[in-house]
């Protein structure tokens, strides 16, 4: 009997070891951070997000209707692009900001437009890192409501009356954002940002 519980012993010791490495290397890989708290959600957001890729449906509203585009957006530290997926009229068009350099492409016209040093061009609200570097320079603040961290923040020294206050809602559990909304002046919303797939680098 002894014999035999010797070897079931170490077995099970065996499938404990493997089993704690193979958790210890999920929980500490990926591209994701689940495992942070709000405190580090937040810290993250703010000063260590470098750049993304993501699905993104942009729902602009004006007066008279409501536009809804499907976009791919891809954000490093050196430049940032979105490309128009939906509606089929505008398929096809690509914005890109490098640098000093503002440049629209549409790829079905095989027509190219560059512009340089443009300031109100190169200051793309649609991008979440413009969201970032508005709320690092603005009146700003976060808390957190309904399982989201919500960080708000007024463009106190923006000209564009349409483009006043900025609010991005962050899922608390996957630390990854769900939707940017970008109101005018008299807080009405104008621009809804909606993250249907993000990887954040």
């Amino acid at each position: 009997m002894k014999k035999i519980k010797k070897p079931v012993c170490i077995i099970c010791l065996i499938i404990l070891i493997i089993f704690l490495s193979f958790y210890y290397k999920i929980s500490k890989s990926g591209n994701n951070i689940i495992n942070k708290n709000q405190d580090e959600i937040i810290e993250y957001i703010l000063n260590d997000l470098k750049g993304y890729e993501a699905t993104v449906e942009i729902i602009v509203t004006s007066n008279k209707n409501e536009n809804i585009y499907l976009v791919n957006q891809s954000v490093t530290e050196e430049m940032s692009k979105q490309e128009v997926v939906k509606p089929e009229d505008v398929e096809g068009l690509i914005i890109e900001l490098n640098g000093n350099s503002f440049k629209v492409t549409n790829s079905k016209l095989q027509l190219e437009k560059i512009y340089n040093d443009y300031e109100i061009l190169l200051n793309n609200a649609l991008f979440l890192n413009v969201f970032i570097k508005d709320y690092n320079e603005n009146i700003s603040r976060n808390y957190e409501e309904n399982g989201e961290i919500i960080f708000e923040t007024k463009l106190e020294n923006n000209s564009n009356t349409y483009i006043k206050y900025k609010k991005l809602y962050v899922d608390l559990e996957t630390g990854k954002p769900k939707k940017l909304e970008i109101k005018d002046n008299a807080q009405k919303n104008k621009i809804c940002i909606i993250y249907n797939d993000i990887e954040i680098k």
